[in-house]
């Protein structure tokens, strides 16, 4: 599994660097706030902000926020679906995104994988409804052990395309992290978010995101 891990990486690395597109990166800091309801059901919330730094110049400029609320219903051990609601606010143009997800989880000795098959509806004033499917797989592993503890870190990596219906537009994503367990109710994540759009179309557009996000579960 491990050489599994590396090789996904050296791949997808090599392919997107021999890509010919545009270039822009960020920060991407994210607050994450859960709340189980029931042994079934548990709330999430989060609020994330895109700070562009690079954009064919450098410039620090506010590009996004993304507020959610989305309910997590547990159907089985290892299975869950996500059903919920994200209002961003983008310069003076307000989204509306509905998203269903379905989540599996597989643990193989200090290993867990996680499975994420998405569907997601875009809406906004004067713009037709946006169509979007996408999957993700996600590897995390402790650093020490065969789980992660109080006071420990562990590395994640995820590996994501996203399907944009009514343009046709294929998105790959790759990112890999750095985690580190505060306490029983929260840990915090840091790593890149390296995404590539553009990949059916000639011109491809590469942004590199370093990613902070603080999860709290209360």
């Amino acid at each position: 599994m491990n050489r599994f891990l590396i090789t996904l990486f050296l791949v997808s690395s090599s392919f997107y660097a021999t890509a010919q597109s545009e270039i822009s990166f960020g920060w991407l800091p994210k607050v994450n706030l859960s709340k189980k309801i029931s042994n079934n059901l548990k709330w999430v919330s989060s609020v994330e902000v895109r700070e562009q730094i690079y954009q064919e110049s450098f410039q620090f400029t506010h590009n996004l926020m993304d507020v959610s609320s989305i309910f997590s219903i547990k159907t089985d051990v290892y299975e869950s679906f996500n059903i919920g609601y994200i209002i961003r606010f983008r310069e003076e143009e307000v989204i509306h995104r509905l998203l269903q997800h379905y989540n599996i989880v597989q643990n193989l000795d200090n290993l867990k994988i996680a499975h994420r098959l998405g569907f997601e509806q875009f809406f906004q004033n004067k713009v037709s409804p946006q169509y979007r499917t996408r999957y993700r797989a996600t590897f995390e592993k402790p650093l020490n052990g065969e789980k992660v503890d109080v006071k420990e870190w562990y590395v994640k990596i995820s590996n994501e395309y996203l399907y944009q219906f009514n343009e046709k537009d294929l998105e790959a994503r790759i990112s890999p992290y750095l985690g580190y367990q505060l306490s029983k109710k929260d840990k915090i994540e840091f790593g890149l978010d390296y995404r590539l759009g553009g990949v059916l179309e000639s011109q491809k557009k590469n942004s590199l995101w370093f990613r902070t996000t603080w999860y709290i579960s209360i």
